[in-house]
């Protein structure tokens, strides 16, 4: 299924011009289609958390390390972001200082879009996968694989990429909905690609020469293509 946008986050602008190069990579294996790279902290939505390595962290402090445990997840994010610069921070009255914690960043999602966005990072690397469902890139997967379909076949029956040929198909009877209005809503796209536009074959002229017939499915529908000369 075609997604709609990866949002990815770096703080170093060189760092995201290095990694532009693999857009098209990105976009053709996570079938999205569209990569944003940002620097942004505000507009992206990142914020900042940390962690400790407690058996280090409690040699150090000891009695005072329970205190800690339980103050650092409430530390606000400005604080945290504020500790990668100057190397200290107080949490539950307990100075820490560089090297005591390791900080994370992370991206907030809002309650309104839970369910939308899948998040993850790395500390430095932030990203952001709208995974939700959208009816026009439905259709646009749907014409890709009905395209893909007409090319295999036009392989089959050893047609040249020059070669004109008329392309139909057929469906049994309340079948093909989806199929079918994904023609109609990405016309311009499949006839580019197959140089025509697929159409019932009960539209076929009764003297055109069949060249070759197939069944295929896509999405669990069957239905039959065929491939006429005009």
């Amino acid at each position: 299924m075609p997604l709609k946008e990866l949002l990815v986050f770096h703080p170093d602008e060189g760092y995201l011009a290095d990694i532009q190069s693999l857009q098209r990579y990105i976009q053709s294996e996570l079938n999205v289609r569209d990569v944003v790279f940002s620097f942004d902290e505000a507009l992206s939505g990142v914020r900042y958390s940390a962690v400790a390595d407690w058996g280090v962290l409690g040699r150090k402090l000891r009695k005072d390390l329970a205190r800690v445990k339980t103050a650092l997840p409430k530390v606000p994010s400005d604080d945290v972001k504020a500790y990668t610069t100057t190397g200290k921070i107080t949490v539950d009255g307990i100075d820490l200082v560089e090297g005591d914690l390791t900080v994370q960043r992370y991206l907030e999602v809002p309650p309104s879009s839970e369910g939308q966005f899948a998040t993850n990072t790395d500390n430095d690397v932030v990203i952001r996968l709208d995974i939700q469902l959208y009816e026009d890139l439905q259709g646009e997967r749907l014409s890709r694989e009905l395209t893909n379909r007409v090319q295999k076949l036009r392989k089959k029956a050893g047609l040249q990429a020059t070669d004109d040929v008329d392309v139909f198909y057929h469906f049994e009877e309340g079948l093909g909905v989806d199929l079918l209005s994904a023609i109609q809503a990405n016309t311009e796209v499949i006839t580019k690609i197959v140089g025509s536009l697929p159409t019932n074959v009960k539209e076929k002229r009764a003297d055109a020469e069949i060249i070759l017939e197939e069944e295929q499915e896509i999405d669990d529908t069957k239905f039959k293509l065929y491939l006429a000369k005009p």
